[in-house]
């Protein structure tokens, strides 16, 4: 028994060198990992706001490749309906990816936030917000020895991880909320045609599906006049 264990335990520590341990320290000393590390160390919260964007576009962008295939391949729908069906999950997730880029790179420029910042929260680090947390420390024991210039530092302290915070946080939902769940569906409909003639540019068309075809002609159904009893 305590043969097998060991041979269980050796095999279990050369699967875990050869696909996890070896490609992680390869991957740790690419070229790419060093150029993240200096972005990182040189702006941390421009790094980490562009990670979780990115993090968001790979999933999307995986999800948009696998609906798109699924749609093509799947057998319950039509084949005259299965080109415009999967021209629909390619346009929506294109635009997916590109409104949450254009959304984060508007919604994080300086001068938004800026703006943003002021309009939202800046009278709770403006001088009156200053003179008053000074006047409320004077009165109080622990803080009476406090100076108006050591709080006119804290609040300058503070507002910047504020707007930072508040930089994050709206570009994220700009990205996720706006552009994705507003902006998109907007347009994703109507350009999933265009989308479909590229396609089926070049290829022969597909007959309609008997299901799915239309074929009402209202001449042939009029309904016979009522004769009064």
């Amino acid at each position: 028994m305590a043969g097998i264990n060991k041979i269980i335990a050796s095999g279990f520590n050369k699967a875990y060198t050869k696909c996890f341990e070896q490609p992680m320290l390869k991957l740790q000393r690419a070229n790419i990992m060093q150029k993240g590390y200096d972005a990182y160390r040189n702006d941390k919260q421009k790094f980490m706001d562009w990670a979780s964007i990115i993090s968001i576009i790979a999933k999307d962008g995986i999800g948009c490749v696998m609906y798109v295939w699924q749609s093509l391949n799947n057998k319950n729908i039509p084949d005259d309906k299965r080109k415009f069906v999967a021209a629909l999950d390619l346009t929506n997730g294109g635009l997916m990816i590109a409104a949450q880029i254009i959304m984060h790179m508007t919604i994080s420029n300086k001068l938004v936030q800026a703006k943003m910042f002021k309009r939202m929260f800046g009278k709770q680090f403006d001088r009156n917000a200053a003179k008053i947390i000074h006047s409320v420390a004077k009165n109080t024991e622990k803080y009476r020895g406090v100076t108006q210039q050591e709080i006119n530092e804290f609040l300058g302290k503070n507002k910047d991880t504020a707007a930072a915070a508040l930089t994050s946080l709206t570009s994220l939902v700009a990205a996720t909320t706006i552009g994705k769940r507003i902006i998109v569906p907007f347009i994703a409909t109507p350009l999933a045609s265009k989308v479909e003639g590229w396609m089926n540019k070049g290829k022969s068309e597909v007959s309609v599906d008997k299901e799915t075809s239309n074929d009402y002609n209202e001449e042939k159904h009029v309904e016979p006049k009522k004769t009064a009893a």
